[in-house]
This record gives structure tokens, sequence and C-alpha cells, in this order.
């Protein structure tokens, strides 16, 4: 155990010193890095700025806009419902909403909380027009345009942010509570993710970061100060706080004393088990996204919204993970070197984001 120790000594330095450099070389103004092993965050830390052009440094406490982060732990929530016989996986979603979602395609009666959450319910990943900007930032439009299915559900992979968005509208109904404030209860606060929240608070305002653009210059039209929850995106962390979340997912076995037992799902067979093959080694599954190398597999999820860009990774033999958050449009070519480091491995992940 003192090897494995020494190791993380080691990668830790290795962290600190690289950081810097990837930012200086890649135009990030800044980054916050957190490690896990086991199920103990081991090391979080800030590099660079909030945003550029003042002294204002990155700590373990600072808030990022967590984009596509929000994902896994929405899915997590939905998987206590399962657990709870709240929500069956198989079950189309159109059951627990008294009006469809979409009209004028009867495939919307066929898509499932299996689907949505392995991204296989055939929606696309946006319909048109749903985003737009301005000065204040980026907001959720007034009109967006039609949300169509383009595939048959269950059929294929596609990542859809839309599927989440249709799934959250079921789970409200049936917690009969808002999504940011029933994932509050039902995983933030059990995690002791402090930092986390599903809706824009003030208080973040004090110690967030803001989007940058490829020459590192701050965007305030990139900025997402959400008022509603929106269950594919509309999440704030901090590095520390996705790693405690992240330890939580890979927990294997119920601990009969535990305070959080009841937090815990299934064990990590079910959990993580591909649901649909992507190409001949990516898989999704309910949470993660999955990578197959020959004697290993990683779970991931990346984050990618104008001007940050996060990613988090583990290994599921060695129970080890990272997380690296960004807040520049370059911010993926400063993760990558990080999660291969920590891994050991290269990630082919990457390449299809």
């Amino acid at each position: 155990d003192s090897m494995v120790r020494l190791d993380i000594e080691e990668t830790k330095s290795r962290i600190t010193t690289t950081v810097p450099l990837l930012l200086k070389k890649h135009s990030v103004p800044g980054a916050a890095v957190a490690l896990f092993v086991d199920e103990e965050v081991v090391f979080a830390c800030g590099y660079g700025v909030r945003y550029a052009g003042e002294q204002n440094p990155i700590d373990q406490h600072t808030v990022f806009d967590g984009a596509s982060l929000a994902k896994p732990v929405f899915s997590y929530g939905v998987l206590g419902l399962v657990r709870d016989g709240k929500i069956d996986l198989d079950r189309p979603i159109s059951d627990y909403l008294e009006k469809p979602y979409i009209k004028g395609d009867e495939r919307i009666y066929k898509i499932t909380a299996r689907m949505v959450l392995s991204h296989t319910s055939g929606f696309p990943n946006w319909r048109p027009d749903f985003w737009t900007s301005s000065d204040s930032g980026i907001e959720i439009s007034k009109v967006p345009g039609s949300l169509k299915i383009q595939y048959e559900p269950g059929s294929r992979f596609k990542y859809s942010a839309e599927g989440f968005n249709y799934l959250q509208t079921a789970v409200e109904k049936i917690s009969n509570d808002r999504l940011d404030r029933f994932i509050k209860n039902r995983v933030l606060d059990q995690l002791g993710m402090s930092r986390s929240s599903f809706i824009w608070m003030e208080d973040y305002e004090s110690n967030c970061v803001m989007p940058h653009n490829n020459e590192g210059i701050k965007v305030n039209q990139w900025r997402w100060r959400p008022k509603r929850p929106l269950a594919a995106g509309s999440f704030f962390t901090t590095a520390a706080d996705y790693a405690r979340f992240f330890c939580a997912t890979l927990m294997a076995k119920e601990k009969p004393h535990s305070d959080e037992n009841h937090f815990r799902i299934s064990n990590l067979d079910s959990l993580l088990q591909p649901q649909i093959k992507i190409q001949k080694n990516f898989a999704w599954s309910l949470v993660w996204g999955i990578e197959k190398h020959e004697t290993e597999s990683y779970f991931f999820q990346w984050g990618d919204n104008p001007g940050i860009k996060h990613f988090a990774a583990s290994s599921s033999t060695q129970k080890i993970g990272v997380i690296v958050l960004t807040n520049g449009q370059n911010g993926l070519r400063v993760c990558r070197p990080l999660v291969e480091t920590v891994l050991g491995d290269e990630l082919a992940a990457f390449d299809n984001i």
C-alpha cells in the first residue's frame, strides 16, 4: 500500500508541475484537478486564474459550469427512483406523463429511460435553435425549433441532450419536485457536494470561472446562469465535488453500517454494464461512457460548452480516477495529457468528442 501512496505523491507533483505549462501552451487561463483512489478524494487543487487579466486564482472551492458532467449526476438520481420502484427503466417514459412530449410521431411512445440514459432515444443532441446568446450570456431560446425523432428508438447510439431533458419531465412529475431540488436531496447532499447545483446560485459569483476563447480571452456572451434546471447540462460543480460523485458511482459493495448505504443504488456490475455498443471498443452504460482496452476498462464523461471544457475518467480495475475542469476553448488539450498521465494509458475517447 505504501507503494501506491508513494505513487500518488509522485502523481500529485507531476500534475502540479505540468498544469501551468499546459495552460500556458494552450492559452487556457485556468484549471482545477481532483484525484481519487478507491473511495477517497486524495487531491484537489486549482491552477491559473478564474478569468484572464486579473489576479483571481482558482482554488478547490472554485465553481465551474459543468456542462454535460450533469448527465451522470442526473442518471444517478434516476437510478435511485428505479431502485425505489418509482420508475421502470424499460417502461415508456410517456406512461408517466399526461400528454405526449412531441406530437405527430408515434415513436415517442417507445422511448424508455434506459434508452435515454444510454443515448439511444433517437433524439438529436439539441433541437434547432434551442440556444440563443446575448451580451448577458447564453440562454434557452423562447422560440426553439421543433424536436424530431431522428431514428428508431433503441436502435443505435446518438449522444443526445434532448433525451435527458425529456426524461427530466417524468422525473419531476414522479418526484413531485423540481429537478434541482430533487438532485440536491437525493444525490448532492448525500455525498457532501456542497458546491454543486443544477441551477446557478448567487453565492457562486464570488468564486466561479468565466469562459474564454481559443486565445484565452474572456467571452461574457458564453456565460450560462440558468434559473431553471436542465438535466442535460445546467450543472455547477467543483473538481473535488465531482470526484466525490465519481467515487460513489464506483462503490461496488454496500456497507451495512454506513449512513450512505441507502444511497448505494446497486452493485457496480449492473450500474456500469454496457447498454449499447458504439464502436469496437466503445460502449455506453446507464451512467458513464466506457472505453475497453485489453486488460482494463475506463469510464468517462466530458463537459463541452463554449469556452469551458472538462473531462472525468476512471479505471475500473485500479479504482483510480481524475477530474480536470478548465475555463478555455482549448481545454481538452489540457485535460488529455493529465488524464492519460494519471491513468497511465491513452484514451481514444478524446478523439470522439
